[in-house]
């Protein structure tokens, strides 16, 4: 029978794997690869809107977190820490390129299911449009709204991640949303 894991059961076993890992068993470091390696990824992605700079974000991020796991504070969750660390790579790499992030198409926002190619044409299109619309955010607006409506992240998660008070943020969030809006609009994709 499947148990469901208690929020702070996988907070005790995310500490007892950084202590292991800073013992030497690097190797027990997987656990938490496989367990954020969605997560890295898809901020790294809506960050960036391009799948192949996505994944070397998420590795480098990866391999920073376990350099670093010596500074990770027990108060904080692992994966918030982990999501500031993927937000800074991509906030350096968006500085590394700042006039040329290029754009994949994605092959799935949050599509239900399909029922003929024109339907499937038609997502991407919305898909790939919403991605450009992100990627002309501002970067603390792309931010926000990524963390909040993309990875769920409350307010003081945010907070954690990105060293700014809940307050603003919500005021980004606020305002990234409707800048989205404003620029689908412009594309002709109502939101309802």
């Amino acid at each position: 029978m499947y148990k469901k894991v208690d929020k702070d059961d996988m907070q005790s076993e995310e500490y007892s794997i950084i202590k292991q890992c800073m013992d030497g068993n690097a190797d027990i470091y997987s656990v938490l690869v496989e367990r954020y390696k969605g997560m890295v990824y898809n901020v790294a992605y809506r960050m960036l809107g391009e799948t192949e700079s996505a994944n070397d974000m998420a590795q480098e991020s990866f391999i920073s977190a376990y350099i670093a796991l010596k500074d990770f504070k027990k108060n904080s969750k692992f994966s918030t820490w982990l999501c500031s660390i993927a937000i800074n790579k991509c906030r350096d790499h968006l500085r590394s390129k700042k006039d040329t992030v290029s754009i994949d198409e994605i092959a799935e926002v949050s599509v239900s299911k399909i029922a003929t190619p024109e339907d499937a044409a038609c997502n991407r299109q919305i898909s790939h449009d919403i991605q450009t619309a992100l990627n002309e955010l501002p970067e603390e607006y792309r931010e926000a709204v990524v963390l909040k409506h993309v990875e769920g992240l409350d307010y003081n998660e945010m907070e954690n991640v990105l060293g700014v008070s809940s307050n603003t943020l919500k005021i980004r969030t606020h305002r990234g949303r409707e800048m989205l809006k404003k620029l689908l609009r412009e594309r002709g994709i109502s939101h309802g």
